[in-house]
């Protein structure tokens, strides 16, 4: 195991680690996810307060209840700051989470023009700069904390969890992202797509998320590269049938979940590559 990702699961020594404490924590956040989302959710739809955004919203209303549980478990139930989920330092490095956003946007849009010259007229301009406004304030503000919620359960406190009778990193990205993976089973993808090659997808994005943390020893780079990916899907290229419905610039007829699966692998090797090259770690 690498020395930053021993660190970073030995975050969780400075709490209480009981077996019995990370079963009710787990209760816990499936509760909050389930029973509380399903109440954020139809509250804010019900009180209409957001206009066109309002299911937006909602949506992501229902998702932030997870990173309201994740922190009442982590500091009440374990006794430990909750931003031991995230880093060793005593700061967030703001730095590495926008590096982490910055790098997969500029692979996402590189393969989403490629996919447009090999398949000429899937991606159609869609922009409505009247309700695409409105909505752009609404995803810049709750998209990274939505992102940040599931990253602090599933590659925080997930895999702490887990560290502890699992120590071999890759045996820690790949149950953490067979776990993330079946919360997204229930999106309307599956249904559209096929189970199979949808939750390959989500699969290697988990698998991707968890092996960045780890090999970073810290969760910003992590969050950023989640935010980076749900931003550029909301504000400026996304697909019929996704779970969220956007004002997006560009709008695809129909996501081709073969040409995802291959263009998330080839992203994520580039950016392990870029992010983590020698060169790259000597200067940072």
């Amino acid at each position: 195991m690498s020395v930053a990702a021993a660190q970073y699961l030995a975050l969780a020594d400075a709490g209480r680690n009981a077996w019995w404490r990370y079963g009710l924590g787990l209760l816990f956040l499936a509760a909050c996810w389930l029973i509380g989302g399903a109440y954020a959710y139809t509250t804010t739809m019900d009180a209409g307060l957001f206009g066109s955004v309002n299911e937006f919203v909602a949506i992501n209303a229902s998702v932030l209840t997870l990173l309201v549980g994740v922190v009442t478990v982590v500091v009440v139930l374990h006794g430990r700051g909750w931003r031991t989920l995230v880093t060793p330092r005593l700061y967030l490095d703001w730095r590495r989470i926008l590096e982490g956003a910055a790098v997969w946007i500029v692979l996402a849009v590189v393969f989403s023009a490629l996919e447009n010259l090999l398949y000429p007229g899937r991606y159609a301009w869609s922009l409505n700069l009247h309700a695409w406004l409105p909505f752009s304030v609404a995803a810049l503000l709750l998209t990274p904390l939505q992102c940040a919620a599931e990253e602090l359960v599933f590659r925080g406190y997930l895999v702490q969890a887990l560290g502890r009778v699992l120590r071999r990193p890759a045996g820690l990205a790949v149950l953490s992202a067979a776990i993330f993976t079946l919360p997204h089973l229930f999106n309307p993808e599956i249904a559209a797509y096929g189970a199979a090659i949808m939750a390959a997808n989500y699969f290697v994005m988990g698998l991707f998320l968890a092996s960045v943390a780890l090999r970073d020893g810290r969760l910003e780079l992590a969050i950023g590269a989640h935010a980076g990916n749900n931003l550029l899907l909301a504000l400026f290229i996304n697909y019929e049938d996704s779970v969220f419905h956007t004002e997006s610039m560009f709008t695809g007829g129909a996501l081709d979940p073969v040409y995802s699966l291959v263009t998330l692998v080839l992203s994520a090797l580039v950016f392990h590559f870029w992010v983590f090259s020698k060169r790259r770690d000597r200067h940072a």
